[in-house]
């Protein structure tokens, strides 16, 4: 029993995550948005993730919050940009891997 409790212990120890909120936007988008706009999806996720294993960084090396925001605009035909959009930094640790993404979540018009 008390080995079971050393390896959870263990386990969790070399094991860790954090979410942190980083802000809100009214409006999000890469271009000059009208006043008038339609919404074409309630609720939209984009991510832009970087990896690390071993000290050797793979796909994006610094995420960013533009890549989030294309991630989440790519998904929905049609919308060109985020309202009530809320923006998270997400990372995990597990020995030697890690995971660092930037997540936004919003409502996706169209200004066209």
């Amino acid at each position: 029993m008390k080995a079971l409790f050393a390896l959870l212990l263990a386990g969790l120890l070399l094991t860790s995550g954090c979410t942190t909120r980083v802000g809100d936007l009214t409006v999000a988008s890469p271009k000059n948005v009208p006043r008038q706009f339609r919404v074409v999806k309630e609720r939209v996720v984009g991510r832009d993730c970087g990896y690390r294993f071993l000290f050797f960084n793979f796909g994006v090396l610094n995420p960013s919050t533009d890549g989030a925001i294309d991630s989440a605009l790519a998904s929905v035909p049609g919308a060109d940009a985020l309202m009530n959009a809320n923006l998270f930094t997400d990372f995990v640790e597990v020995i030697l891997f890690a995971q660092t993404c930037v997540r936004v979540e919003g409502k996706a018009v169209s200004t066209r």
